[in-house]
């Protein structure tokens, strides 16, 4: 990512004052009912409302993104709630994770078809489990949509393509009241 990147996501999450107490995404909670708790990884977190809800379910979480404010709000709400999460700042241009470390990777809401799949199996231990979700290209028609640029969209069927080395568990694209979305879990083969 750029400085202006950066910049950008500062911005952003210093305009909320107090982020208040978020809940973690539906759709990753149902998925991790099922898991066993053990080492779990996010990326581009933002403000930490799923690393924060993985923590309080028993996962050791690594949660990291560019924005060091956002960052900060995220451990302020990870504390009142009584959560352990290490939030690392940095560019996932940039980030290197530890190879084979994590049970759990999960992305919501962001792509960088070059680098982040890529990211993602290094990191995952064989057997380990991606969820993802992030936006389609059916998302940027909605009248409401603050995206423009298709470079951060999905296309239709695209997201399972960008894991080849992951065993596809379940893979659906949504149009759901607010998003459209593309929704993977995919376990990493040994």
């Amino acid at each position: 990512m750029s400085a202006s990147d950066l910049e950008r996501w500062n911005a952003k999450y210093a305009s909320i004052a107090n982020p208040g107490r978020l809940a973690a995404d539906d759709w990753l909670k149902e998925q991790a009912a099922s898991m066993s708790a053990g080492r779990a990884l996010e990326l581009a977190c933002g403000l930490g409302h799923n690393s924060i809800w993985l923590a309080q379910a028993g996962w050791l979480v690594d949660a990291v993104d560019i924005s060091p404010i956002g960052l900060a709000n995220a451990a302020e709400s990870s504390h009142t709630a009584g959560a352990n999460v290490n939030w690392i700042a940095a560019d996932l241009d940039e980030f290197v994770p530890e190879t084979g470390a994590y049970d759990l990777v999960v992305v919501f809401r962001f792509l960088d078809r070059t680098r982040l799949p890529g990211i993602i199996e290094s990191a995952l231990r064989p057997g380990g489990v991606v969820v993802y979700e992030t936006f389609t290209t059916a998302h940027l028609k909605r009248p409401d949509s603050h995206m423009k640029n298709p470079a951060f969209a999905l296309s239709p069927g695209e997201l399972p393509q960008l894991f080849p080395r992951c065993l596809r568990r379940s893979y659906a694209e949504h149009s759901l009241p607010d998003h459209d979305v593309a929704r993977l879990v995919a376990q990493k083969l040994s």
